[in-house]
């Protein structure tokens, strides 16, 4: 005989209860590379069709080269 919960048409508003194990949380690696504690503005960033500016190019102390930009990043652009 079948049973009515085992049906599609009454399995509206079925509550499904799951248990998901939780997993052991481990303490973040130590770097070895040093933290990134201050940066200078080394370039402007120029778009290239108008030559406005459109952000700078920062490097930090890691020696990382970052662009930041006054609105959405661009990709036609030039490093003055």
């Amino acid at each position: 005989m079948e049973n009515d919960a085992d049906t599609p048409a009454n399995l509206t508003g079925t509550t499904v209860i799951l248990k998901v194990p939780i997993r052991p949380t481990k303490p973040p690696k130590a770097s070895t590379e040093p933290a990134r504690l201050h940066a200078r503005a080394v370039k402007r960033i120029l778009d290239r069709q108008s030559g406005t500016l459109v952000g700078w190019l920062y490097e930090w102390n890691t020696g990382e080269l970052v662009p930041r930009w006054k609105a959405e990043a661009r990709s036609d652009v030039i490093y003055v």
